[in-house]
């Protein structure tokens, strides 16, 4: 009965060995602001803007921005465009960015994270903000289609630059 039970923490062990390096032990970056916003999944019409206002106070002046993607089984498209218009008081007119995501390959394999629910993210760029600025960040989708099934959420995101 010993051996059975030494045998056993010993597995245990080993088990927890395993997954201590099988893991990611990456540092999470510092995140100034990430927001995921609903998108109806049944349809996503061309008509329908995405509005993100990040609370300025507690973000650094210097930010990289990336806009993020969960979608599911029922997107058909090897790709999505999309356009992430960004407006301050500072800015004369908006600065767009058109945003290409290429979510699957030639022969329709996915190249995202995940197996149910997949997620992509996409670095647009270098954003910075004035002290007491209070940016507003639109995002709709520019495909053929008026209106595209599949897509969950879309997020923003600003990271610190680290100097």
């Amino acid at each position: 009965m010993r051996t059975r039970v030494h045998y056993y923490i010993v597995a245990v062990a080993a088990a927890w060995l395993v997954v201590g390096a099988c893991s990611d032990h990456r540092a999470m970056p510092d995140l100034a602001y990430y927001e995921f916003q609903p998108v109806d999944a049944h349809e996503w019409r061309c008509t329908d803007t995405l509005h993100f206002v990040p609370d300025t106070a507690t973000i650094a002046a210097d930010n990289t921005l990336s806009l993020c993607l969960r979608l599911g089984q029922q997107f058909k498209y090897r790709d999505l465009w999309l356009v992430c218009e960004q407006r301050s008081d500072s800015l004369l007119k908006p600065h767009r960015d058109t945003v290409h995501f290429i979510l699957a390959d030639a022969n329709g394999r996915w190249q995202t994270t995940g197996v149910v629910l997949h997620e992509a993210s996409q670095r647009l760029h270098t954003l910075s903000l004035k002290k007491n600025e209070s940016p507003e960040f639109l995002v709709y989708h520019i495909m053929r289609e008026q209106g595209i099934q599949g897509i969950f959420d879309v997020g923003l995101r600003l990271e610190p630059i680290k100097n």
